[in-house]
């Protein structure tokens, strides 16, 4: 029974100091709240920035090969464009290569390899003809 009334007498002095009412900490606790309310909108809208969208420059333009590694060169179209598609099923980047006027300006030439860079053109021209069954590859410069 003691511990009871003891434990209703801390409970009334807890309620009873919890109900004090101090003129100066009215005044303040609308404006704390206010305060709270305001950074809490505020932290949301910084959480929904959009992301930058970063601007990517282009890369410059590749410029135009100029060194053809040549398969074959045939009087009529209709055979170039047969040998071209042989190539291109056995995976090469095949074209056939038109050179109106200059000498063998009649014939259409397939190429199965073309480059920009000189050196690299004429290193796969060696190997190519170091390969059994490719020594009649020849290589055609453009200009």
């Amino acid at each position: 029974m003691r511990k009871i009334i003891t434990s209703l007498a801390i409970v009334a002095l807890l309620i009873g100091a919890g109900c004090k009412d101090k003129p100066a900490e009215k005044a303040k606790k609308p404006v704390k709240t206010a305060v709270v309310q305001k950074k809490v909108e505020k932290d949301t809208v910084k959480k929904e920035v959009k992301p930058e969208i970063k601007e990517v420059e282009p890369e410059p333009p590749k410029p135009a090969d100029k060194y053809f590694l040549i398969a074959g060169s045939f009087a009529k179209r209709h055979n170039a464009d047969v040998f071209k598609s042989k190539l291109m099923a056995d995976g090469f980047n095949a074209q056939v290569i038109e050179r109106p006027g200059g000498p063998n300006g009649e014939f259409y030439k397939v190429s199965y390899k073309s480059f920009y860079d000189r050196k690299e053109a004429y290193s796969e021209l060696r190997s190519a003809r170091n390969n059994e069954g490719r020594d009649d590859v020849w290589l055609l410069v453009k200009k």
